[in-house]
């Protein structure tokens, strides 16, 4: 995916005009299948919603959408050409939104309503992500990008809304952080070793109109060295991995380190 180029670009603002007109919203979906089966998916578990979301709601935009990015089941051509006129199968598939195998399109990418609170007011994003477990069946791959979690949430209710001028992101992963600091830093410079997540990263700044966040892919502060901050936000990987062979290294858990290293990495580059 590459953001630079036009027609990405064009596409993008294509998928955000089919999600305005769908109404693909966190209180849409709560109203399509309830507050019990929302809360059962938070818990990762979507049988609740997948029996609530049936009948004629299940074919509206935005239950064709929510069956598809949000409970990982597949749509037919119809549904999704319906639910995104603008954007159409061709741009989903070109997106790397969707795929297409012998029951349908399937997501290729999470993409979920996600709405909150902060020093700024109340709003609402669309995060693309990694599709998880839950969708998956199976191992992550080992570059895999989450999505927004408890972790994430937690940190983003903390920030500080004081206004800078400039702000840091160590580890964006999906760029969560990132797009909450760019509502109060002129400029936000967010940094990722893995070029996937600084991809999906830039697609979830560009699909929600946020433009003043710049991506550099390097470790923590690699990218940034020389220069100074007024603000620095992180939600790094912090699982505690023994380094062995045969022991996956997986980016969002650990950044390929070993130990503590990168809590290390962190408090070291900051001083």
């Amino acid at each position: 995916m590459q953001l630079t180029c036009g027609v990405h670009l064009e596409s993008i603002a294509q998928l955000r005009s089919d999600l305005l007109n769908a109404r693909f919203s966190v209180d849409t979906l709560t109203g399509l299948w309830g507050e019990p089966a929302d809360a059962a998916l938070h818990r990762g578990q979507r049988v609740p919603a997948v029996r609530a979301l049936a009948g004629p709601a299940a074919e509206t935009p935005a239950g064709v959408l929510a069956r598809l990015f949000v409970l990982g089941m597949p749509v037919s051509a119809e549904q999704l050409a319906a639910a995104l006129p603008a954007l159409g199968i061709d741009g989903a598939i070109q997106l790397g939104l969707v795929s297409l195998d012998r029951d349908g399109l399937r997501a290729a990418l999470d993409l979920r309503p996600y709405s909150f609170v902060d020093a700024h007011g109340v709003g609402s994003w669309w995060i693309a992500s990694d599709l998880g477990e839950l969708t998956v069946g199976g191992a992550l791959r080992e570059d895999h990008v989450l999505g927004v979690g408890g972790a994430s949430l937690t940190l983003s209710g903390l920030m500080v809304g004081t206004p800078v001028d400039s702000a840091l992101d160590l580890g964006t992963g999906c760029g969560t952080q990132a797009l909450h600091a760019a509502r109060h830093a002129t400029r936000v410079v967010a940094t990722d070793i893995s070029p996937r997540a600084l991809e999906i990263a830039a697609l979830n700044a560009e699909l929600n109109g946020i433009r003043n966040i710049e991506f550099r892919l390097g470790s923590l502060f690699e990218p940034v060295v020389g220069e100074r901050f007024g603000h620095i936000v992180s939600n790094p990987p912090f699982v505690i991995t023994p380094r062995a062979e045969g022991v996956p290294s997986y980016e969002y858990r650990d950044g390929g380190m070993v130990g503590d290293a990168l809590v290390a990495s962190v408090i070291a580059g900051l001083a």
